[in-house]
């Protein structure tokens, strides 16, 4: 370009602030901003957590953060959903058709085993389990649909095997489901507090093979 005096200038390029990094998607620059919050939000705790420690930790500016994440609520959220996301890649993953009856117990067993190798994703959930109580927490709803969810997937899975003939007309399907989520984060807080003493893997297979035993028909 030319300059008021006529002299030939060049305009320097402009620089590429922290919210922008060179050759990053927006799909990359959100997973990023999610791992990051997930790793806080468990360290943490959610009202500890700050969006500022976020976007630093994502190496991000806070105005490219809030570009993507208006708000912490909506970040937590979309942590939220991004671990449920995952547990359900997780197990549908080389299964041609949804799980039915026994299957979605084995996928639960499957699950844990999986956890027992997240242990980021875990000490996030059980954090916010303990704040989440809080009816006023962001977290609040969803921790209630997360466990209703768990729980209905549960039951009907043992009604689909009732009606297969896999599992006695008698099983207490909706007292069982409601164990094996207890069961579940009980085991993860124990895991978390002494991972060397606690395989919750093997823990959690073997009750559910208890189960199975006791209400299951057939082979």
């Amino acid at each position: 370009m030319t300059s008021d005096s006529g002299r030939a200038t060049t305009r320097s390029p402009s620089r590429r602030g922290r919210g922008r990094p060179k050759g990053a998607s927006t799909a990359q620059t959100r997973e990023r901003i999610l791992a990051a919050a997930a790793d806080l939000f468990a360290e943490r705790g959610f009202h500890a957590t700050s969006m500022t420690g976020v976007a630093e930790i994502a190496g991000l500016s806070q105005t490219g953060l809030l570009h993507h994440f208006p708000s912490k609520e909506e970040l937590l959220a979309a942590v939220l959903g991004r671990r449920d996301l995952r547990d359900l890649q997780a197990l549908a993953e080389g299964r041609g058709a949804p799980a039915r009856g026994w299957q979605v117990w084995d996928d639960m067993v499957s699950l844990v085993r999986l956890n027992s190798h997240r242990e980021p994703l875990v000490r996030l959930f059980s954090t916010l389990t303990g704040e989440a109580l809080d009816p006023e927490h962001p977290g609040h709803g969803w921790l209630r649909q997360h466990h209703r969810s768990a729980r209905e997937a549960l039951t009907r899975a043992i009604l689909d095997a009732v009606a297969d003939g896999d599992a006695r007309p008698d099983a207490p399907a909706g007292q069982l489901a409601r164990q094996a989520v207890a069961l579940m984060d009980g085991l993860q807080v124990q895991w978390l507090m002494d991972p060397a003493a606690v395989d919750m893997a093997a823990d959690f297979a073997a009750w559910v093979e208890t189960v199975r035993d006791r209400w299951g028909l057939g082979t």
